[in-house]
């Protein structure tokens, strides 16, 4: 029906008897094999309809193929694997017969029939050409068929083999409709009793051939001396005829007759001697092709083939033999291409494996974190003083289930608390140094909240503000993730040192000291670290003062620190004013400005402390020391450069008087403080104020303590310190106090801060109200954390009390804008948190079944490349009979049988492989997640993806019809 489709058959109508021997013939390209393959069911046709015994081939076609038509093939299409017994019986499994002791009577009578009953256990390549072709007439006539299709059968064959299997035929015909397909006009002459002959697909004559006899062949052995030139020599009683063409070399023969005796010499090479026992025979004339005077001596007893009683719908393959193929064809090969097959399909496994284990790390965080995220705590976003109240005086109140309240920043909620180790104490080397630190999820609370909690290990009274207390929930979780062998136990977790927790106490990390019986996911600060952390988290401008600056501060006082010098002073209060900070009223008792350590003049002068110059003080000194003598006179000239060469550096103890003074208030102020500043101002060394002085004071002092007394102006000229003046005592210190001083926590603070006392200041870690707008914090806006004893009694109190609040739209100056949830439940975090890892599980399940992907491909393509070798066996099994349904069955079954051989072999290798290393050591536990449900479903995987891509090429190929199979890709 398209304009561009070719009618190999076109417009062919046929009627065919129920006995006799049919003739297809034709010239080359005529159509007459395609037609034979559509009758026979080995190919498809477009349009029309085809009936055999009032059936139609469409519906049902191996059906009717195996239980009417019995195929003989110009290739014999026997296949080689398989003895000849086997190679027929399997038209009759194909057939339906499962008896295999009437299916063995069947096949020895089709033999003997054939003559081939002494070859039944030989293999067909050790057979000739006559007898494979023997074989294949046994196979197609063992059912008894009605039909017998003949493909160009003596093809192959030389003339007396074409002869003995054109009999063989003519024999069956008697009974059978034998359909053949020949271009050999004279096997049609003197076999076929009708003749079909076709031109361009399309039927030009048929006509009926009464007169065919048989064909008598020429003998090979016979030679017919009418053929060949005669050449005669001759004389008294003896005549000699010489035929054929001139000899290349002289015939030397000598004759001797002696007392009635002949005898002859020959002196030429290559003589036989024809005598009555010769098989070569001498005829006169010449030899005429003409038909035979009798019937063929190969006779056809078909009485023990009666017609079998099947459905026509057999399996050639049972499980048992598709296993016994599988190992047959797979690994009794010593192919190239096999070997590397086996290899490629291990490969794949381990690959697998390996690779499903590393991004099994992701699975694992989403049970972790499943598991981690189970504290009882709420958050509200509590941005005005009417909701910060109201929390404050839900605590202990039983219809709320509030049993604490602590502010927290808008976007860390939970966070993850890490921990240092070493290689032989637990101590925090460098806060920068995350290499040997483990961690797992908090919420931090206050300690109150520890106090009725079973204490399991360490202390949970008279700490100090950097030791901490954890649960037992947190403290398994760490040691589950240890990774050397001195950290086991409960008490192998007291002293570790915490590390990046974003906040310290007077420059120490949270150590922790105790741990306490409990399941939620909690660490329990001293009301100054919870309040550290909640100020650091805000970046707030306010401060607690006698805690850590030594400030004397009352309770409602306040002193200012303001920072930036160039900040309009005149948006600060002045000394005596009263603010708000957090709701709460304060009056401002100091204020104290940017100092800078090295620019003491700036604050001297700020101070207006009235410092003399070095000039001044000389010549105050001078008069001091010579009040007698007069200012103006040549010997008060004389005494004063005495003095200025033996106390001129006596001016700077004088100078520098109200130093400690300026150094704590840079400590207050500073907007950098140095590890130099924090050691004078927070461990009290002395010593440090050094570091800050002007060189040659710094020297003179290094003058003096090594010689009792400051140098003259000469002496210091000539003095040459060996080395950098404090050198030494720096590298002590540093080495000494190293892990306390955080560089981390010595932030910004802001343009000024707000100092008070302890209880104030604990105070604001819990409400929220009316701030003056230079002690507001740059992110003021934050949520309540709330803990609960009764989460169901605390989730109904707050919605309804707070449910028809909107939730809050937070939008800075630059115009970014985001929506936060006015009420935060412990679910809903739970929820966030795993959907932050399940998006890290989407990107890992994303990449590995690329790989897959990109790896079956290739395993596709491997596999079909191994099938190629294997194709021709395909079509001849599709082409005597065999079902799709049953060669998928084989192929699967084998795909089976080689993936557990290969695949199966490459996954348990590498799992012991990834189990022994994640037995090994606990470090391996951070590289790979592989627990046994993994591995199941590694294998279900790779046992899937593997049977698929072995089954795939054949699925593919069988959809091709027989007759394609074998002509298309017959390698």
């Amino acid at each position: 029906g398209k304009e561009n489709e070719i009618h190999v058959i076109n417009d062919v109508s046929l009627d065919l008897p129920e006995k006799g021997m049919v003739a297809i013939f034709g010239k080359s390209g005529c159509g007459k094999t395609t037609l034979l393959n559509v009758i026979g069911g080995l190919d498809g046709f477009s349009e029309g309809s085809l009936r055999i015994e009032g059936n139609d081939i469409k519906k049902s076609t191996d059906t009717i193929r195996n239980k009417y038509i019995g195929y003989i093939f110009q290739n014999y299409n026997l296949n080689k694997f398989e003895s000849s017994f086997e190679n027929v019986a399997d038209a009759l499994r194909i057939a339906g017969m499962t008896d295999e002791e009437e299916i063995e009577k069947r096949v020895n009578a089709a033999l003997f029939n054939v003559g081939m009953e002494k070859y039944a256990k030989r293999n067909p390549d050790t057979l000739s050409g006559g007898q494979q072709q023997r074989i294949a007439i046994a196979r197609a006539i063992v059912k008894n068929p009605k039909i017998i299709l003949a493909d160009e059968p003596t093809g192959n064959l030389d003339e007396a083999n074409t002869v003995m299997i054109m009999n063989l035929l003519k024999a069956i015909s008697k009974d059978h409709l034998v359909l053949l397909v020949t271009h050999e006009a004279n096997l049609v002459d003197y076999y076929c009793d009708k003749v079909i002959e076709l031109s361009d697909g399309k039927i030009v004559n048929i006509k009926d051939n009464n007169l065919c006899q048989g064909y008598v062949a020429k003998d090979k052995n016979d030679i017919y001396l009418g053929e060949l030139e005669c050449s005669e020599f001759s004389s008294d009683n003896t005549e000699i005829k010489y035929y054929g063409d001139s000899p290349k070399e002289s015939i030397k023969l000598t004759i001797v007759n002696k007392n009635g005796q002949i005898y002859l010499k020959v002196d030429t090479d290559k003589i036989h001697i024809l005598d009555d026992f010769s098989e070569v025979k001498l005829k006169e004339g010449v030899f005429e092709e003409k038909a035979g005077e009798s019937l063929p001596e190969e006779k056809i007893d078909m009485s023990s083939l009666p017609p079998i009683e099947t459905s026509g719908e057999g399996k050639l393959f049972t499980f048992k033999s598709s296993v016994k193929s599988a190992f047959k064809s797979n690994f009794r090969t010593k192919k190239r291409s096999n070997k590397i097959l086996y290899a490629c399909m291990c490969l794949f496994a381990a690959v697998t494996v390996i690779m499903s284990s590393i991004f099994g790390t992701a699975f694992k965080k989403l049970i972790e974190a499943s598991d981690a995220y189970n504290h009882n705590v709420f958050y509200v976003y509590a941005t005005s003083e009417d909701v910060s109240k109201k929390l404050n005086n839900a605590i202990n109140n039983p219809d709320t289930g509030i049993d604490y309240i602590t502010l927290g920043d808008w976007y860390s909620k939970d966070t993850d608390i890490n921990f240092s180790i070493a290689n032989f104490e637990t101590f925090q080397s460098s806060p920068y140094n995350m290499s040997s630190a483990y961690s797992t999820n908090v919420v931090y609370l206050g300690l109150p909240l520890a106090k009725d909690l079973k204490l399991v290990a360490g202390k949970k009274e008279t700490l100090k503000d950097e030791e901490i207390i954890i649960t037992t929930k947190v403290a398994d979780e760490l040691l589950e993730k240890s990774v050397v062998g001195y950290i086991d136990e409960y008490e192998d977790l007291l002293g570790l040192c915490t590390q990046y927790t974003g906040f310290s106490v007077d420059g120490k990390s949270l150590r922790i000291a105790g741990i306490v019986e409990s399941k939620e996911s909690s660490a329990y600060l001293s009301d100054v670290a919870m309040m550290n952390r909640v100020q650091m988290m805000g970046f707030t401008s306010y401060s607690a003062s006698s805690d850590k600056y030594g400030l004397e501060v009352n309770s409602g006082e306040t002193v200012l620190a303001i920072h930036d010098e160039f900040t309009n002073n005149d948006q600060y209060p002045k000394i005596g004013e009263k603010i708000k900070i957090q709701g709460s009223e304060f009056t401002v008792t100091d204020i104290i400005y940017y100092c800078d350590p090295f620019n003491y003049p700036i604050w001297e002068k700020r101070e207006a402390l009235g410092k003399m110059t070095v000039d001044e003080y000389l010549h105050d000194l001078t008069v001091k020391t010579y009040p007698e003598l007069s200012t103006e006179s040549e010997e008060f000239a004389a005494r004063l450069a005495e003095i200025t060469n033996s106390e001129y550096f006596t001016y700077y103890d004088y100078y520098y008087s109200h130093f400690s003074q300026f150094l704590k208030e840079c400590y207050l102020n500073s907007s950098y403080q140095t590890f130099d500043l924090w050691l004078y101002a927070v461990k009290g060394i002395d010593e440090m104020k050094a570091v800050f002085f002007e060189f040659e004071y710094r020297l003179a002092l290094e003058y003096k303590e090594e010689y009792g007394r400051y140098p003259t102006k000469e002496e210091y000229v000539l003095y040459s310190p060996s080395e950098d003046f404090n050198e030494d005592s720096m590298v002590k210190y540093y080495n000494l106090y190293e892990t306390e001083f955080q560089y981390l926590d010595m932030y910004y603070p802001g343009p000024c801060t707000y100092y008070v006392n302890s209880a104030d200041y604990n105070l604001f870690s819990k409400q929220i109200g009316d701030t003056h707008p230079t002690a507001k914090a740059p992110n003021a806006n934050r949520y309540t954390v709330i803990h609960s004893y009764n989460p169901d009694a605390t989730e109904r109190w707050l919605n309804e009390e707070f449910g028809d609040i909107e939730n809050y739209t937070y939008s800075d100056e630059y115009g970014y804008s985001e929506s936060y949830d006015f009420i935060v439940t412990p679910d809903e975090v739970r929820k966030e948190h795993v959907s932050i890892v399940a998006a890290e599980i989407i990107s890992s399940v994303i990449s590995i079944v690329v790989i897959l992907a990109v790896m079956s491909v290739c395993m596709y393509f491997i596999m079909r490349s191994s099938l190629m070798n294997r194709i021709k066996e395909v079509g001849i099994y599709r082409a005597i009979g065999v079902s799709k349904k049953n060669l998928l069955f084989k192929f699967l079954i084998e795909s089976i049988v080689l993936t557990v051989c290969t695949v199966f072999v490459g996954f348990l290798l590498t799992s012991l492989f990834v189990y022994s290393c994640l037995n090994s050591s606990k470090l391996v536990a951070d590289i790979f997640f592989y627990p046994f449900w993994f591995a199941l479903i590694d294998l279900l995987v790779l046992f899937s993806l593997s049977t698929i891509c072995g089954i795939l090429p054949i699925f593919s190929l069988l959809r091709k019809t027989p007759s394609e199979i074998l002509s298309k890709y017959d390698i």
